[in-house]
C-alpha cells in the first residue's frame, strides 16, 4: 500500500492527520525542499500532496519526484485564495477520496 504525505505548516497539514494522511511538517523553504529530497531517495511508492504556495518555491525538486514512478504529486490550492485557482476542483477530489471535505466551503 502506498503511503500518504502532506508536506506543509503545521495549520495547513493539521486536518490531513485526522484521516490517516502522514504529516510533514516543514517551518521553511528548505525544510520542505530536503523532506521532498528524502522521499525522491526512499523509492518507496508514496502520494504526496503539497500546498500550491510551497508547490511554487518547489518546482525543482516536484519535478525529479514527478520523473520517477513511485511517487504522485498532487499541489493543494492555497487556503488563502491569493493562488487558489484549483481550490473547488482539489475540494471535489479530496472529499470523494477520503469521504471527508477537508478543505470546506468558502
Amino acid at each position: 500500500m502506498p503511503k500518504v504525505l502532506v508536506i506543509g505548516k503545521h495549520s495547513q497539514i493539521l486536518p490531513f492527520k485526522s484521516v490517516g494522511v502522514e504529516p510533514v511538517d516543514v517551518e521553511s523553504l528548505d525544510d520542505a525542499k530536503a523532506a521532498l529530497r528524502s522521499i525522491r531517495e526512499s523509492g518507496e511508492e508514496t502520494l504526496v500532496l503539497i500546498p500550491e504556495d510551497i508547490a511554487m518555491e518547489c518546482a525543482n525538486e516536484i519535478a525529479l519526484l514527478r520523473q520517477g514512478v513511485n511517487v504522485v504529486v498532487m499541489t493543494l490550492p492555497a487556503m488563502n485564495g491569493e493562488v487558489g485557482a484549483q481550490r473547488e476542483n482539489v475540494r471535489g477530489l479530496v472529499a470523494r477520496s477520503l469521504g471527508v471535505d477537508l478543505m470546506g466551503k468558502r
